[in-house]
């Protein structure tokens, strides 16, 4: 069994994304109702929960990814790419609904970007140092 200081970078990264991923993931679905009237006037219930069960299932992958030591470069791979995506999701969504935001939302939104920024940082750092490790 690896402890945690024995893990490469890649994978606490991978444990942390999973971890964080999985808390929002269930504050988005338990608190849908009210979370969505304080983000945006034209966010539903619905539209939290769906964001909630996405990032639930982002960290069950990270999680999965992080067992044994893992992740292997095609969750690495996709992990970053995900990260990105989110990125870009995130300045489009601010790009074009950024007056239909209230002051939490556009705090949540910003918060994202943040934390997924981190997040990739880390992993590109991470995986970069495994991939040098392996040549």
């Amino acid at each position: 069994m690896l402890t945690l200081s024995s893990r490469s970078l890649l994978n606490k990264t991978f444990i942390a994304d999973g971890v964080y991923s999985l808390f929002i993931g269930a504050v988005l679905i338990l608190g849908a109702a009210p979370l969505a009237a304080l983000f945006s006037p034209l966010a539903t219930p619905l539209m939290m929960k769906l964001l909630g069960i996405g990032l639930f299932a982002w960290g069950i992958f990270h999680l999965a990814a992080a067992r044994n030591g893992g992740p292997v470069s095609t969750a690495a791979r996709i992990s970053i790419g995900g990260d990105i995506l989110w990125q870009v999701a995130s300045l489009a969504l601010l790009a074009t609904a950024y007056s239909s935001l209230t002051a939490i939302g556009l705090g949540f939104v910003i918060i994202g970007i943040i934390s997924v920024a981190d997040f990739l940082f880390f992993k590109l750092k991470g995986f970069s140092r495994e991939r040098e490790a392996l040549a």
